[in-house]
């Protein structure tokens, strides 16, 4: 139980800082998209600062040419993608290790409930038997207590940076498009 309560821990610690951080990432995806694409790239700029686009959008504006441009931007990218994604499968990790932990507590209670039947007097096989079969049941409903929200925040948090890449993604390709159309 003291295991899946860690893992809990880690799950809320996790889904509060992945929160807060994409709370802080907001940004208004179609007013960025729509300065890109118009040349308004200052605007672009100064509306996605906070949001991890801005570094994508920072790296290809400052290279000399489109070819270094587009090495800057995919050089970046992969260092956006891993910082929106961090931590993120620790969500999932902890979600199936707490439920695998439940069962490995289901199957300790049980082996507990049945061992002492055998050798104790029939007033006692009742007690033993009870207190087993309630401690496997704890272990697996508190498993699944904090398995299912961790599997379930995973899910929301991937699609949220899902969603904070594609804008990234978006807000590069369309930089990339108005400088090729200046050259």
């Amino acid at each position: 139980m003291v295991a899946i309560a860690a893992l809990g821990a880690l799950c809320l610690a996790v889904v509060v800082e992945r929160a807060w951080m994409l709370w802080r990432w907001r940004v208004d995806e179609a007013a960025l998209l729509a300065e890109l694409r118009s040349g308004a790239l200052d605007a672009a700029l100064a509306r996605a600062a906070a949001h991890p686009a801005g570094r994508l959008l920072s790296a290809g504006a400052t290279a000399a040419s489109d070819d270094a441009a587009w090495d800057a931007i995919a050089a970046e990218a992969t260092l956006v993608e891993q910082g929106v994604r961090a931590r993120v499968g620790y969500l999932a990790a902890a979600g199936n290790l707490s439920t695998m932990l439940g069962l490995l507590g289901t199957v300790y209670g049980l082996i507990l409930a049945f061992s002492g039947l055998a050798d104790t007097a029939s007033t006692e096989r009742a007690a033993l038997l009870s207190d087993g079969i309630a401690a496997a049941m704890n272990t697996t409903a508190f498993g699944l207590l904090v398995g299912i929200p961790a599997l379930g925040a995973h899910a929301v948090l991937e699609a949220a940076c899902g969603k904070v890449l594609s804008t990234a993604e978006a807000a590069a390709a369309l930089l990339m498009a108005a400088r090729r159309g200046r050259g």
